[in-house]
This record gives structure tokens, sequence and C-alpha cells, in this order.
């Protein structure tokens, strides 16, 4: 027999990670090995400007930066430093300290990083030790079929426009 349990009572288990640059440029995506349905990268500059949105709306109306949303299966927190932007999308009961968390490790990603998150040039492969640090932290991995999908994924074929006579 199968029990349902609703999802306020489930602990939290992080699904994703998504790390940017702070104009929402894609550095990083870790994931317990669930596919997100979507380009990982569409989803991180998604989310940048949604926070960027929220914030821009609660800021004139006088409140602080946004730390997380609620989706329908997922809980998302923000976590914001000088240089990056961390989203991480997790299920289960809602967690302040997972929001603490983020916020922590992003400080200390920026500090162990400094030279290579605030001179980044968009070069993934200056990301080595910042992904190894992820891993660590998060116990979550890079997946390879989304990484062998985008680095094989071939130039779309354009076709010409036709010729008008």
């Amino acid at each position: 027999m199968k029990v349902s349990v609703p999802m306020a009572w489930i602990r939290p288990v992080v699904d994703h990670i998504f790390l940017v640059d702070r104009g929402g440029v894609p550095m990083v995506h870790l994931s317990r090995g669930l596919p997100t349905g979507a380009d990982p990268d569409l989803i991180a500059s998604m989310f940048t400007a949604i926070v960027a949105f929220m914030n821009q709306s609660f800021h004139s109306m006088g409140h602080a930066d946004v730390r997380s949303i609620e989706l329908e299966d997922y809980q998302v927190v923000f976590g914001r430093g000088h240089h990056i932007l961390m989203f991480l999308l997790y299920h289960g009961r809602e967690s302040n300290r997972l929001e603490r968390r983020v916020a922590r490790d992003v400080k200390e990603l920026e500090r162990h990083h400094a030279s290579v998150l605030g001179n980044w040039d968009g070069d993934t492969d200056r990301l080595v030790d910042v992904k190894r640090d992820l891993e660590r932290l998060w116990r979550l991995r890079e997946r390879q079929d989304v990484v062998e999908v985008l680095r094989t994924k071939p130039a779309p074929v354009v076709d010409a426009p036709p010729a008008i006579r």
C-alpha cells in the first residue's frame, strides 16, 4: 500500500543548484540526477530575471530582497554575492536553515574564489574549482547527459529565405 505524504512534512531535499554571474550568465548547474525538463541555462536565466523583477518591485515598496519563493512542488532559495547568484531548488518542508546556508555558501565561494569570480570572462574551464567546491558542499554532481547534449548539439540549420521574383 502506497501512502501519500504531504510535501510540507518531508524533510528538505535539494534537487538542483544553479550558479550564475550577477548579469545572469549561467556558470554551474548541479543536480541529484533529475532532469529539469528544460535547458538548465534557460532556467538559470529565468530565475535571474524573476529575482531582479521581484527585488525591484519590493524595493519600491520599501521591502528588502526576496530570499525565497514557493512553487507548486519546489521551494527556491536565492543567495546573492558581489559577483554571483545561487539558486537552490528543493522539495519538502520549507527551511530557513537552507536560506542561511545558501547565503553563507555564496560568501564562502566568493572569498575562496575571488580572483576567478570577480574577473570571470565566461570561460567555464576557469570554474573547475568552484564547481568542485559546490559539489562537495551540497553532494550534487553536474548532469553529464545535459553537458554532453549541450556540447554536441549541432548548430541549428536555418533555411534561406525564399527568393522573390
